[in-house]
């Protein structure tokens, strides 16, 4: 049996009659007749008998005709469901974000979920290389990384440049400098060849960082975004000549954009 049966059968049931169902249906009498008599065919039993000038709905077609309902009420909903996640209305968008670039996440989410508040964010922080590995692993559906990356098959969308600063303590500007990154990413490269930064000592998790250098024991170098979400009070900062680091948007060239991320992106660029 299909759904358009259940349909006809439940208007059977609604309406306690065959010509006034068929009214509602907007079909012949005898076709929704032979209709209910083939599904009668194949469950093997009555669904419906004549009483009077009338019908009564047996045993067997009351419990069919619960099911039927259940069914097709989950049919409508999946249909609601299904267009919604097309037009992204819900659904669930995962979200990759540089470890450096994190700070600037929770103004788009807040207006992500102020416009679409039936949705599910998932959100993974990383270092842009792992990333990008994710997205080309189907883990997560667009990402906000620092260039420079290797990212063949994947679609890349500058956002902005910005500069570089050098963080340290008053007290200790000679310290040892480490680096914001993992040797061989992006910023570790934009760092190390571009500008001439010398370090082997590395550490991507910059709260841990600024711990470091609060203390006395390092210096480092901070895209200007990444200090608006830091306390560095005590701090001095000097801007890096000529040192910049660029931020992108990624997603996989073969998926393209999904209604979500069409979205995310476009609140990202407001």
């Amino acid at each position: 049996m299909d759904l358009r049966q259940y349909r006809y059968f439940c208007a059977v049931v609604e309406e306690q009659s065959v010509t006034r169902a068929a009214e509602r249906l907007r079909m012949a009498q005898p076709a929704l007749t032979q209709q209910i008599r083939k599904m009668e065919e194949l469950l093997g039993v009555r669904l419906i008998e004549r009483a009077g000038r009338g019908i009564r709905i047996t045993a067997s077609g009351e419990r069919l005709y619960e099911r039927a309902v259940s069914l097709l009420r989950y049919e409508a909903e999946t249909r609601i469901e299904v267009s919604d996640i097309k037009e992204g209305r819900t659904g669930i968008l995962r979200i990759g974000v540089n470890t450096l670039s994190a700070g600037r996440l929770t103004g788009w989410v807040q207006e992500m979920k102020r416009r679409h508040p039936r949705i599910t964010l998932q959100i993974h922080q990383g270092e842009s290389a792992a990333l990008i590995d994710r997205l080309k692993d189907h883990a997560i559906d667009v990402a906000l990384v620092r260039l420079p990356i290797e990212a063949q098959g994947v679609t890349i969308e500058w956002m902005e440049e910005e500069p570089f600063y050098q963080i340290h303590h008053p007290d200790f500007p000679d310290a040892d400098v480490i680096i914001p990154s993992q040797e061989g990413l992006g910023v570790f490269q934009t760092l190390s060849q571009q500008f001439g930064v010398v370090s082997q000592e590395t550490c991507s998790d910059v709260l841990t960082l600024i711990g470091l250098v609060r203390s006395g024991q390092a210096v480092t170098l901070l895209p200007e975004s990444t200090l608006r979400e830091l306390d560095m009070t005590g701090l001095v900062r000097e801007r890096l000549p000529d040192a910049t680091s660029t931020t992108a948007l990624v997603w996989l060239t073969e998926d393209g954009q999904s209604a979500l991320t069409q979205q995310w992106v476009s609140i990202v660029h407001e």
